[in-house]
């Protein structure tokens, strides 16, 4: 059944993410390098979503670590920028004080996608938000699945996107092959960034991989494609 309504904790998470991304004109394809371990042999762990720049641009990646309830210092820890994190009203301050740009942007999209978490004071800057860092994210933003997640039968796919007419094909390829593919609308077109949503169902458990993309009006090819590689679990 198409046009199902997501869970409402997920449209609350794209709804924060609407808010947020600024405009850019660059495109990205979703690295597929497995993320680095962060916990030790028996450990029982966590996963979490962390927005780590690549290549210029943010790529959210799943990652396993220590069972916590500090989820956003431990997220920051995974990002390889270990510090204390504390909550005022809606604004996460972060106990760094030197940062670069990329790292800011890293810090900010991933702890924003908390929901008691609005903005960011981090490195001496303060009440940041996304837009704030909006050159970092892709044109196709996929928030989730992130890369090498774990994910059910039935995907639920969400993000936000800044391209022509807000049209989107999310597609699932299983050893090699196309299982399910479909056509999205996002919120709003470029050069405003729209909320799109849509769910995939895939054939078997094992390895997969979401390919979003933007058709080209003049022939159809992919533009700004983006490829999250995923395992489905029974």
């Amino acid at each position: 059944m198409r046009g199902r309504l997501l869970l409402p904790a997920l449209l609350a998470a794209v709804a924060l993410v609407a808010t947020a991304c600024g405009s850019k004109t660059t495109s990205s394809t979703t690295s597929t390098t497995a993320p680095p371990t962060t916990t030790q042999p028996g450990t029982e762990t966590m996963p979490l979503t962390i927005y780590k720049v690549e290549h210029g641009l943010l790529t959210p990646t799943t990652v396993q670590v220590p069972q916590t309830k500090a989820v956003a210092t431990s997220a920051l820890a995974a990002l390889g920028l270990p510090a204390r994190v504390g909550l005022v009203g809606s604004t996460a301050v972060v106990s760094l004080n030197h940062a670069t740009p990329a790292q800011i942007a890293e810090i900010v999209f991933t702890l924003t996608q908390f929901p008691a978490v609005h903005a960011v004071d981090v490195a001496g800057k303060h009440d940041l938000t996304r837009a704030d860092y909006g050159r970092f994210a892709p044109l196709i933003l996929v928030e989730a699945p992130a890369a090498h997640a774990a994910v059910g039968p039935q995907i639920q796919v969400y993000g936000t996107a800044e391209v022509f007419e807000g049209t989107l094909v999310v597609e699932l390829w299983q050893k090699g092959k196309k299982v399910d593919e479909e056509t999205v609308t996002a919120s709003a077109g470029a050069p405003e960034r729209g909320l799109f949503a849509t769910d995939l169902d895939a054939t078997e458990v094992g390895p997969g991989t979401i390919v979003a993309y933007s058709p080209s009006a003049e022939d159809g090819s992919h533009q700004h494609e983006v490829r999250i590689p995923v395992t489905v679990a029974p």
